[in-house]
């Protein structure tokens, strides 16, 4: 079996996490993965304090490192699954443009290749009921980043850049079955 490669990406709250461990139970082949994780999950505290303020190019670096990784694991899962993954290449570069830097995404680069998705979903959502699912699970850092009307609007531009890659989801519904209903338009092995 050769796999697939879901993306899953979006604002921070507006259910990334929710729909790709729902579609990934969906699937039989599925199998879950977010991005950074294992020893980059660890060292992400670290990264997002001093070293994106000391130097952002390094932080980009950090969070690249960390996408070039799960795709090596990507890659092996996709030979018997297929692979469900909350944020990846877009979601560095898209947070790295907002920040300053003048990158594009690039699957082949110096010394790494890296799995393209199949599909990426980005998941769209009303911004007042964002702001209660934060409000009910609590506000992270970039929440907090995000309360900034500007800077969410840079975001969301950023993302716009780069609509011909991804397919919108609505997730403004309390009701998680519709998000799915929606994706699965995209994904036609999950019909």
């Amino acid at each position: 079996m050769a796999g697939k490669l879901i993306v899953i990406t979006g604002l921070d709250g507006s259910g990334t996490s929710s729909l790709a461990e729902a579609l990934c139970k969906r699937d039989p082949h599925g199998v879950l993965l977010k991005t950074p994780d294992g020893p980059f999950g660890e060292a992400r505290e670290l990264f997002d304090g001093e070293v994106r303020t000391l130097s952002p190019s390094a932080h980009y670096l950090y969070y690249l490192a960390s996408v070039v990784y799960a795709s090596d694991r990507i890659s092996e899962l996709r030979k018997t699954n297929n692979v469900y993954c909350v944020r990846y290449l877009i979601d560095t570069v898209v947070s790295h443009r907002v920040a300053g830097m003048d990158i594009e995404p690039i699957y082949e680069g110096m010394g790494y290749s890296l799995q393209k998705p199949n599909a990426t979903l980005f998941v769209n959502i009303d911004e007042y009921v964002r702001q209660n699912r934060i409000a009910l699970r609590g506000k992270s850092g970039l929440d907090k980043v995000l309360d900034d009307l500007d800077i969410r609007e840079c975001f969301l531009a950023e993302f716009r850049r780069y609509a011909d890659h991804f397919h919108v989801v609505d997730n403004s519904t309390d009701d998680i079955q519709d998000a799915i209903q929606k994706a699965v338009v995209f994904l036609p092995w999950l019909s």
